[in-house]
């Protein structure tokens, strides 16, 4: 018996979904459990098994089209079924040279749309990518090139003079659209929902900058050792993420969030780490690590940002955050002033790295410094505790060996 497979509601807020990628092919037998296909939900990029045994009779919605939770999005069923609806039509044979043509527009790379438009029309998608100079062929390239090659109208037999019609004002030519509208992804609205809603929160940041001077030896002293132990190379990202989380621990208000009910304060620090993927800006958490070591908060964090990178990050890794950090350091950004990320109530933003002529003892230096900045919900935090929680990650930052347990070193 043929069944449907469903695009699932795999979190509270979703309401459609993007399949990103199939990993089961039409014709091939799958069993339960198999990952069929991976969907881009407002939060995370999932991996959708089988849920019966059988064939994957027909893929209904392909890759790169988004469509509402509950859709049907593929057939399973026993081998040579006949699908719901679906009348056994012949296929005609295709000739040597469309057979060859068909087989060579599946290797240009080219939306779904794009595709079915240019079967209806005739075109030859390789025609098209030629004509556009685009590497992946649009519904506007398929479009702009069936308009340049419309075949010319014959000409209509001449008429009879007429009385001459009342002079009007020429008509003006409509001009093609300067720009390309582009339909934002299930994470875009997600984002774009979350950024609206952090906009309306009362906000207030402050900022300072940090002597790196300890934090960098200390770095420096841990790499070679680290990279041989661990196989991965020690980041500043690492370093901060697990200072901030430590100092987030000791000031409550900034790892809460403003209810209706009252204000929610954490007790245990669960530190969001921005960071960038093909999707967008993902924040995946760090559970608990205002008290695991250094070696663990590094790890977990290599573990998030390889997932984002493939886009494998499950729904489980981007809930449960109570406060976030982002750093832009590595783009040469040297001062950070992010929004919110609701319901948290505060964030850290880390600038680039940058050399401070400073006076010491009468004697000119000069050290790293980096720009940071605590934004705020002011409705939890006011000023003096976001000086206090600024000031305790300034301390941590640029005393960092005994609060990471690294005295020794």
């Amino acid at each position: 018996m043929v069944s449907s497979v469903i695009l699932p509601k795999l979190t509270y807020e979703m309401q459609e979904g993007r399949i990103i990628d199939w990993l089961a092919a039409e014709g091939e037998p799958v069993s339960p459990g198999q990952v069929l296909f991976t969907v881009e939900t407002d939060k995370a990029a999932v991996e959708v098994p089988a849920e019966e045994p059988g064939v994957l009779l027909k893929i209904l919605v392909q890759a790169g089209e988004t469509v509402p939770v509950s859709t049907a999005v593929a057939y399973i069923g026993a081998a040579g079924e006949m699908l719901p609806g679906v009348p056994a039509v012949p296929v005609p044979a295709l000739g040597p040279q469309e057979s060859t043509r068909h087989e060579t527009d599946d290797l240009t790379p080219a939306s779904p749309i794009a595709r079915r438009m240019a079967r209806e029309l005739g075109i030859d998608l390789r025609d098209v990518q030629a004509f556009s100079g685009q590497k992946r062929v649009r519904e506007a390239d398929v479009q702009a090139y069936a308009d340049a090659h419309k075949a010319p109208k014959p000409p209509t037999p001449a008429a009879p003079p007429a009385r001459p019609a009342p002079l009007a004002s020429p008509v003006p030519s409509v001009a093609e659209p300067s720009f390309e509208l582009v339909r934002p992804t299930p994470l875009q609205k997600a984002m774009a929902a979350r950024m609206s809603q952090a906009a309306a929160i009362p906000q207030m940041a402050a900022a300072c900058d940090v002597d790196m001077s300890a934090l960098e030896f200390l770095k420096n002293q841990l790499r070679p050792g680290w990279e041989l132990a661990q196989g991965y190379r020690l980041t500043y990202t690492h370093l901060m993420a697990a200072l901030i989380a430590r100092a987030a621990g000791t000031c409550p208000t900034a790892n809460a969030s403003w209810t209706d009910e009252g204000i929610r304060l954490y007790r245990d620090v669960n530190l969001g780490v921005a960071m960038a993927s093909e999707r967008g800006l993902v924040v995946p958490v760090v559970q608990n690590a205002g008290r695991r070591p250094l070696r663990e908060i590094a790890a977990e964090i290599i573990r998030l940002q390889g997932a984002a990178e493939q886009n494998r990050l499950p729904a489980s890794d981007l809930e449960g955050g109570t406060i976030t950090m982002t750093n832009v350091g590595m783009l040469g950004i040297t001062l950070s002033i992010p929004l919110l990320n609701p319901p948290q109530s505060a964030i850290v933003g880390i600038g680039a790295r940058r050399e401070q002529v400073a006076l010491e003892g009468g004697e000119i230096k000069v050290k790293p410094v980096v720009a940071v900045t605590v934004v705020a919900d002011h409705r939890v935090m006011d000023g003096a505790a976001v000086a206090a929680f600024l000031g305790q990650i300034k301390q941590l930052l640029e005393h960092p060996r005994a609060t990471l347990g690294l005295e020794a070193v």
